[in-house]
């Protein structure tokens, strides 16, 4: 089971905004041909349209759970500027049945300071020099950003870069017009969309893992998904995205959105 492939596809999917401070929840399911993989729910705190408080909880599907009790929890606090977010920490912590893997992320004045459990070897840190790593933005932050200038005239525009913890890549944006998404039973919502690619581009930290083997994040492969974007409740939110692999297509479909007045955030 590819689980970063679901991870990408929930980081895609599932974060929004708005310029109000309001609190969004949207919950989604994924599939891989036909089959449901995972469910999930993105809570978002946007602060006036600048600050973000977002949490990520994805959990494997019911029958999977059988095989791998898979579960991946992120989470990221900043600031959104025109130009880019500005991340403060990020966390995320992945668990199957039999492992448990957890990144923490500091950002402070352009530097990224990584923090494993368990921790990474000295070596594995190096394949993304510190100078690679100044200026990145965490995963979970370029997707909100993204997705928070999806109504606006930069909607599909501007490259991010992103480091995970272990890998640096660009997310590069692209329009792709508006499209007709056909009714479906497992997404909320149907009709014109607005289309976007994403592009997924590696720069540093992609050799070969003996010890974590990982086919989604191939050296020097890029990645490719698709997002589609409608007007729900007056709000731009990510509707649909597709996700590329060697796999095949998987899908993350909302499947409900929910957006009430923001409580106090966390300092």
């Amino acid at each position: 089971m590819p689980k970063r492939t679901l991870m990408a596809g929930a980081l895609l999917l599932a974060v929004a905004g708005t310029a109000q401070a309001e609190q969004w929840e949207i919950a989604f399911d994924a599939y891989g041909g036909g089959v449901p993989l995972a469910q999930g729910v993105l809570r978002l705190s946007n602060g006036d349209g600048k600050r973000y408080d977002a949490r990520l909880d994805t959990t494997g599907a019911s029958w999977f759970s059988f095989i791998s009790r898979f579960r991946y929890e992120a989470e990221a606090r900043g600031t959104l500027t025109p130009q880019k977010p500005l991340p403060v920490v990020f966390r995320g912590e992945r668990n199957t049945r039999s492992k448990r893997h957890v990144m923490a992320l500091r950002f402070q004045d352009g530097t990224v300071t990584p923090q494993a459990e368990p921790p990474m070897m000295p070596e594995k840190l190096a394949r993304v020099p510190e100078a690679a790593r100044r200026g990145s933005v965490d995963p979970l932050s370029a997707g909100i950003a993204v997705i928070m200038n999806a109504g606006g005239p930069g909607a599909c525009t501007g490259t991010y870069p992103v480091y995970d913890g272990r890998r640096r890549y660009d997310v590069q944006m692209r329009s792709l017009g508006t499209q007709v998404l056909e009714p479906s039973r497992r997404r909320m919502a149907a009709g014109p969309a607005q289309a976007c690619q994403v592009t997924l581009r590696p720069v540093a930290g992609f050799d070969p893992d003996k010890d974590n083997p990982n086919e989604f994040f191939k050296r020097g492969a890029e990645r490719t998904a698709t997002l589609w974007f409608m007007p729900v409740q007056g709000r731009t939110i990510p509707i649909q995205a597709e996700v590329e692999t060697d796999f095949g297509s998987f899908y993350v479909h909302t499947t409900g959105f929910t957006v009430s007045p923001q409580t106090a955030a966390r300092e």
